[in-house]
């Protein structure tokens, strides 16, 4: 735990460093094209986890791998800095906590990980290939980012009240609950700005 939150206190302080150069100097060249290269890798690993995870005799391989590609994802919002872009709070809120939540239930108290994490890791393959620039998967991302989510919800519930019947620790589960229902109600935040722009947008036409 320790070291996590010393690579939390240097990807933060990573992220404000370049945020400060970029608004300086602009853009870096070259971040753009960095960025879509990224993004098809890193769906092509998302692939890989998930065939993983769906692989019972790799459990622990797998739960580590997957707990270590949150780590990555760090990247995500230094490209999108680079490029000269801004984070927005699910973005950021996601991206420095996730690594927390699969610290959590994922390496310590596993018992149900493997539904939610095949739903994220098989979301991360079409979102990062929408990054990379296939925008037809676009109209699925909706759907499937709301399922990984309820999903992970209800299952942090139902394993919570099992280990509460058998007299378990059950906090694991309420901090991984806990997580994934702030997601949604920012996930359901981002829907309802992009409904507001849209609007705004056929008015303006």
């Amino acid at each position: 735990m320790t070291l996590m939150l010393s690579q939390s206190a240097l990807f933060i302080t990573l992220w404000l460093t370049l945020r400060r150069h970029v608004s300086l100097r602009g853009p870096i060249p070259g971040a753009r094209t960095l960025t879509t290269i990224n993004s098809w890798f890193y769906a092509l690993v998302s692939l890989g986890l998930l065939l993983i995870t769906l692989s019972p005799p790799h459990d622990l391989l797998a739960r580590r791998l997957y707990h270590a590609s949150k780590f990555y994802e760090y990247v995500d919002i230094l490209n999108v800095l680079a490029s000269g872009g801004e984070i927005d709070l699910h973005f950021g809120v996601h991206h420095l906590t996730t690594m927390y939540l699969t610290y959590a239930r994922v390496l310590h108290h596993s018992e149900g990980w493997r539904i939610f994490a095949a739903l994220n890791t098989a979301h991360h393959v079409l979102m990062y290939a929408f990054f990379g620039g296939a925008t037809w998967v676009r109209p699925a991302l909706p759907w499937t980012g709301a399922v990984q989510l309820l999903v992970g919800i209800a299952t942090d519930v139902w394993v919570g009240r099992g280990k509460m019947k058998r007299g378990e620790e059950v906090w694991p589960n309420f901090f991984g609950g806990g997580i994934l229902a702030t997601y949604f109600v920012l996930f359901l935040r981002d829907l309802e700005l992009r409904r507001r722009e849209r609007k705004e947008k056929r008015k303006e036409v």
